[in-house]
């Protein structure tokens, strides 16, 4: 259904060697305590990118599958595998078509779907979901139109179920620590972000990627993106700056990467409170380029490759997380096993807590609108020659 990713696709960015600073505030805390029943999840899609959730849900203490819908033979052997090797019962399953995918969500079993699909059919299955009376999470494209994500909005408000978008790289821990830096007032105020894909070997899907390849969900906590502090407007245009690239020896056939400086393609925000975003828009289609992630704060700066924050005035501080943080010890203590991939565990955790006692204010499906829809702004200012677009205000 989807194909297999690379350690560079759009979900898997390397993380820093870094650890936690004991005041991360960053990620929803929206639960801290069990409602007493676990949450029943229907997963469709389940290729290479589905099936990392998967394995993280059936180690998940208040978790349980009872339902995929999947329609390649070869994947559904995989999943086979994975609940084997769990010891876990085998769910209901169901052929990807539009039939079918309903005949799973009118179950009166399931309370929740994880969406892994290709991404030009988010939208449909997404709303479907909500009707449903199911809670949905999805990954980072909620649609194709400024229209399709109002309508997902609205939908959500609607019927009370919560939608919130699967974005795994986030979840790294450099863009935790440095975010609680930021959050704890340690460098000042903040002026300027630089997201981009992660410092590693970019072997993704060759040509164009419609996905983000920047963390949006880290992006819009350091800047506390809200009703508050939105976006205001934006505009593509080529900028020239840092990246890295892969090349091979040809004669030991290795790979090395160094730092260049280039023409990338970039999408430019403006927030209300007059900060600029620089996001990296695609990958290039010949040699994929990184542009990684850093920021320029008034009381310093950081980038990705770094372990150590500049500090104006001062001496360097080490970023520094560690293990023994509450945030940590409470998510990854709701596994059985230890996750294999702890940035996916965390972000499947903080779902299930969204769905057990959702936050109060502005639900988290403003958030997931908000991040998705930069894409679709982009692809218009783009065919606008690089106008700039006004960004729609979810919060309102």
């Amino acid at each position: 259904m989807n194909p297999k990713p690379t350690t560079t696709a759009r979900r898997q960015f390397i993380k820093n060697a870094a650890i936690l600073v004991p005041t991360i505030t960053l990620f929803p805390s929206w639960l801290t305590a069990s409602n007493g029943s676990r949450l029943r999840i229907a997963l469709i899609g389940a290729g290479a990118w589905g099936q990392q959730y998967l394995q993280a849900a059936l180690q998940h203490k208040e978790i349980y599958v009872s339902a995929i819908c999947e329609h390649d033979a070869a994947a559904i052997q995989q999943i086979k595998q994975i609940f084997n090797k769990a010891g876990i019962a085998l769910p209901a399953f169901y052929n990807e078509g539009s039939a079918d995918y309903k005949k799973l969500l009118a179950r009166t079993d399931v309370d929740a779907v994880i969406i892994a699909t290709p991404w030009h059919i988010h939208y449909e299955i997404a709303k479907a979901a909500l009707l449903a009376g199911k809670h949905v999470a999805c990954g980072p494209i909620m649609g194709s139109t400024i229209e399709e994500h109002w309508d997902i909005v609205n939908t959500s408000k609607q019927t009370g179920k919560q939608y919130v978008t699967l974005d795994e790289q986030s979840y790294r821990r450099d863009l935790m620590a440095i975010t609680c830096m930021i959050t704890e007032g340690k460098l000042g105020e903040l002026k300027t972000i630089h997201a981009g894909a992660g410092y590693s070997p970019l072997q993704a899907e060759q040509g164009a990627t419609p996905y983000p390849v920047y963390p949006a969900t880290a992006t819009a906590n350091l800047l506390g993106i809200s009703s508050a502090n939105r976006y205001t407007s934006m505009r593509i245009q080529q900028h020239q700056q840092d990246c890295v690239i892969t090349k091979v020896n040809p004669k030991t056939k290795t790979s090395y990467q160094f730092v260049t400086s280039g023409l990338a393609s970039t999408i430019c925000l403006e927030t209300s409170n007059g900060q600029s975003v620089l996001l990296q828009s695609n990958f290039n289609t010949e040699q994929h380029i990184s542009t990684g992630f850093w920021l320029q704060a008034t009381g310093g700066s950081w980038k990705d490759i770094w372990e150590w924050v500049n500090v104006t005035g001062g001496n360097a501080v080490r970023l520094d997380l560690g293990d023994n943080h509450p945030y940590l010890i409470n998510s990854l203590a709701q596994y059985k096993q230890a996750p294999g991939q702890e940035n996916v565990a965390l972000m499947l955790n903080d779902f299930v807590k969204t769905v057990q006692q959702p936050a109060t204010g502005h639900p988290p499906v403003c958030v997931a609108a908000t991040n998705s829809v930069i894409g679709t702004l982009a692809t218009m200012s783009a065919r606008q020659h690089g106008t700039t677009i006004q960004f729609p205000n979810f919060y309102s």
